[in-house]
């Protein structure tokens, strides 16, 4: 076997051991939130519904910086409705990476209606 074969097959391997693309990135993943439900909450078919996204980003594999957990999505989710809760909440994760993760975004999304306790 080739020196030029077994760099082929290890870049390979790695790119398979990463588990994503070796230039880029883009995947949105289902998480668990627990929420209120709509029988907790005083519900009406008005009701609005919001979005809220929390994010942290990495660069170089040395830095990392931003909030990216549901407490933060939650409050940019419910942004100036200060006495409100958030209930039927759906949670999802994306990821965005480019160059193997040299550089990385990956957000907590969470959507959600607007009720009163």
């Amino acid at each position: 076997m080739t020196i030029i074969t077994r760099l082929v097959l290890v870049a390979l391997a790695a790119v398979t051991a990463i588990s994503c693309g070796a230039l880029y990135t883009d995947i949105r993943v289902p998480r668990a939130y627990r929420s209120a439900a709509p029988s907790d909450v005083t519900a009406t078919p008005s009701d609005e519904t919001v979005v809220g996204e929390a994010c942290y980003q990495s660069l170089f594999f040395l830095f990392a910086w931003g909030d990216a957990s549901y407490a933060a999505a939650a409050r940019n989710a419910l942004g100036g409705h200060t006495d409100a809760t958030l209930y039927d909440v759906k949670a999802d994760q994306k990821a965005t990476t480019y160059l193997v993760g040299l550089y990385s975004k990956i957000c907590t999304v969470l959507t959600g209606k607007v009720g009163r306790p």
